[in-house]
């Protein structure tokens, strides 16, 4: 039984570092491997955290430790507990659906309308006859229009290839200037149709022209293509154009979980508490560090390898530096930093082992959320969140072989004691990234549980069985 199991008193290790991976929702591994942690007692000195790591970590580190408040807020997390909450999505999509279309019927209805027609306004002229046939026409087009559509979603591919194989326009400008007096030259014809009252497809015609204008702004080098854009942003579905959504739900999550705890110990003076994001103005991996002051070694050492010290010295701080290590990009929007932007830097470095060393760590605990040989064959993923997973994974065994096969002399997984202890799967954990669900959590963290044990028994950390039974 692995419950009397503790830490060898003969552990020659002083500073001893704990480092949690970023992994989205299958961050409920790691409470399961935090539960050992403190089973047996390991205070480190050094606790590195990315993502979801960073979150975990400083909720453990508010509550000194224990792992208990982690454990019960993952078995009943769901996707709205973190931001994912769809329902803003949907209201912000249907929102900007709903003024689009106002907007574009309110103009046809006062010039695609053969009733507010010219003719109409000017010598009182109107027929039911002719109402009629511009109606069946406009139905008539539609339809055509409808097909068009189904052929373009058919061909795209093919198409796609096409407009791949021919050659740049040599002056964009001069092509923009000519297709700009054909967009004028039909407007001015569809006026004197309009003017006439004429039987005519009056609205299809209003939308197909007021459809072409628009792309020919949107492709037209100067102000126009600029304003074009800013609009599309401002209609689209996302914060800003910039995330999906916004972190005030993480940061109600965090608060109130570090609140619950002791939030000065994110500041412990004991202990190097360091949460990594990226910066997005110098693409440099930005570690928020608390605990004793960076010396200069530690700090060239991090700058060496891309990367930049930000002293943190107050638990607010802390809690935005996590907010920014978990925004994932494009999924929630960056969080602003003492004047600049970051996000989740799990596609870059998501194992910060290099941290510990840099911190003069003597030893280190790894937690993993896949496993660290090379990723199996899998099925084409079936969709985008599917293949985001399929990436991220990759990328997380690209990082740690870096990590690993950059280690100095003496460090390695071999030996008894080992100075890295790797916790990790031995299979692709079930769920993925986006996958919050309470059941699948309670799965993750016995399964964290078993593999910490494994991997400290492995490593040569833990009193052997028989003697721990004796």
């Amino acid at each position: 039984m692995p419950g009397p199991r503790r830490l060898r008193p003969d552990l020659p290790f002083r500073r001893i570092a704990l480092v949690l991976s970023g992994g989205g929702a299958l961050g409920a591994y790691e409470v399961g491997v935090l539960r050992v942690v403190e089973a047996v007692r390991l205070v480190p000195s050094i606790v590195a955290g990315v993502s979801v790591g960073a979150i975990n970590a400083v909720v453990w580190q508010a509550h000194g430790g224990r792992t208990a408040v982690l454990e019960e807020v993952w078995r009943r997390m769901t996707a709205t507990d973190v931001g994912f909450r769809w329902v803003t999505l949907v209201l912000r999509a249907l929102g900007a659906l709903v003024a689009t279309l106002g907007l574009v019927e309110l103009f046809l209805t006062l010039v695609g309308s053969r009733e507010l027609s010219g003719s109409y306004w000017l010598w009182k002229h109107g027929s039911a006859r002719i109402d009629r046939a511009s109606t069946v026409l406009d139905l008539w087009m539609w339809g055509l229009f409808a097909v068009a559509g189904m052929l373009a979603m058919a061909l795209s591919r093919p198409v796609e290839s096409w407009l791949a194989r021919q050659r740049p326009v040599a002056d964009l400008g001069r092509t923009s200037r000519r297709f700009g007096r054909i967009v004028l030259g039909l407007w001015m014809v569809y006026a004197v149709v309009w003017i006439l009252g004429v039987p005519w497809p009056h609205r299809f015609t209003v939308s197909a022209l007021l459809a072409v204008a628009v792309v020919w702004l949107a492709n037209r080098p100067g102000r126009s293509s600029g304003w074009s854009r800013r609009m599309t942003h401002l209609l689209t579905p996302e914060t800003r154009g910039r995330g999906l959504w916004g972190a005030a739900g993480r940061q109600r999550l965090l608060e109130r979980l570090v609140g619950a705890g002791d939030a000065s110990r994110l500041v412990d003076p004991e202990v190097r508490l360091v949460i990594s994001a990226l910066a997005i103005d110098s693409g440099r991996i930005a570690h928020f560090v608390t605990g004793p002051p960076p010396g200069d070694a530690f700090v060239q050492r991090l700058e060496s390898g891309l990367g930049e010290v930000v002293r943190v010295r107050e638990p607010a701080e802390v809690l935005q530096a996590v907010l920014a290590s978990s925004a994932i990009p494009g999924v929630f929007e960056p969080v602003r930093i003492r004047g600049r932007d970051f996000v989740d830097a799990g596609g870059f470095a998501n194992q910060p082992l290099h941290v510990a060393l840099a911190a003069d760590a003597d030893a280190a605990l790894v937690v993993l959320m896949s496993p660290s040989g090379p990723p199996l064959p899998s099925p084409p993923p079936p969709s985008l969140f599917a293949l985001g997973s399929r990436l991220l994974e990759v990328a997380n065994w690209r990082d740690m072989q870096a990590e690993l096969r950059s280690l100095p002399a003496g460090w390695s997984r071999d030996g008894d004691p080992a100075r890295i202890c790797v916790v990790e799967p031995d299979t692709t954990l079930p769920g993925g990234v986006l996958g919050f669900d309470p059941a699948n959590a309670a799965a993750l963290i016995e399964r964290g549980e078993e593999d910490a044990w494994e991997a400290l028994e492995r490593a040569g950390w833990l009193v052997p069985a028989a003697d721990a039974t004796g």
